[in-house]
């Protein structure tokens, strides 16, 4: 397999000194982020926030998955093309990519922190993450851990799914579905496991289970945090690292669903909706939560979200007449 290497040398008032290392020669480079803040930001909302509510703000998203390929394309220009006969050695590698292994090398988080995966050669179709094997490696080695692994024709992989806030939190196939597309579309050699249910308990028996060395990937999707109950009775930090589900909708819930309404969000007026209506139902106060899920119901059905209403319906239901 070919080796290709972006290695940093050291830091400058733009950017980065690198260089670029085939096995023909190397070359130096010059390395700047390709976004400004702001659109980085944008990326930020896009992959972290907008799977929330992937059915709203659909040109701000589409534009920001757009821009993934203008920061791509300015990548691979400034490490490829900078040099013509480094592009020359790029160009005859081109033609058997899947034969190609890129190492990103460096110490600086920032440099590490670039999204080298999304670099785009103009003239192919799709990043060159997709077909080349994309590493990142640090130029002080951490002290190796042996892992016997056993003989196995395909790999296997564990995917972990964790979604403490219940129909609140990002759908579980929100992620987890294009990947595993994606590995059959692909006709890759992956056997795919999902754990049921997406706890520490659960991921320690099921490893206990299938013995040392079955998995050679384990793929964590995970929210909450992993900590005693007793801690997370404390409280609650939003948006970090713990979220308790029910922790004081009871203060915040009216203020919310108030301010919802002022500024016209309906969506998220159905979400404030169904959580006084399950406080009701808590609270045995059947009429009133039959009158808030009926109207998040109503809301979710007008925004097509098939997924929520579903939950919605079935909690409408679950009421005592």
């Amino acid at each position: 397999m070919a080796v290709i290497t972006i290695r940093e040398k050291q830091p400058t008032e733009n950017g980065f000194a690198a260089s670029l290392i085939f096995e023909g020669g190397e070359y130096p480079i010059n390395i700047t982020d390709p976004f400004t803040p702001q659109q980085e930001q944008q990326l930020e909302w896009y992959f972290e926030e907008w799977l929330t509510y992937p059915m709203l703000n659909g040109k701000k998203a589409e534009a920001a998955k757009t821009s993934v390929a203008s920061y791509g394309e300015s990548l691979f220009n400034q490490v490829f093309k900078a040099d013509i006969d480094a592009y020359r050695l790029y160009r005859g590698l081109r033609g058997n990519l899947k034969q190609v292994k890129i190492e990103i090398v460096g110490n600086s988080p920032e440099f590490h922190a670039l999204h080298w995966e999304a670099m785009r050669d103009r003239d192919l179709p799709r990043p060159l993450g997709v077909d080349c094997v994309i590493i990142r490696k640090r130029l002080d080695k951490a002290a190796s851990v042996a892992a016997n692994m056993a003989e196995s024709p395909i790999i296997n992989l564990l995917v972990v799914i964790a979604r403490p806030d219940e129909e609140h939190d990002v759908g579980y196939r929100t992620i987890a579905r294009p990947l595993i597309e994606l590995i059959q579309n692909s006709q890759l050699p992956v056997n795919i496991d999902l754990l049921r249910p997406g706890t520490y308990k659960s991921l320690e028996r099921h490893l206990e289970a299938k013995g040392a060395g079955y998995y050679h990937i384990i793929h964590f999707d995970c929210h909450g945090a992993l900590m005693g109950y007793a801690d997370i009775q404390q409280g609650v930090k939003r948006n970090r690292y713990t979220y308790q589900a029910r922790w004081g909708r009871e203060d915040i819930q009216p203020y919310a669903l108030e301010i919802y309404i002022e500024f016209g969000d309906r969506y998220n007026c159905a979400r404030t909706y169904g959580q006084l209506g399950l406080l009701a139902k808590a609270e045995e106060n059947y009429a009133e939560a039959r009158a808030n899920l009926q109207t998040a119901l109503e809301i979710y059905v007008e925004y097509q979200d098939e997924y929520m209403a579903t939950v919605t319906r079935e909690n409408l239901e679950g009421l005592p007449e």
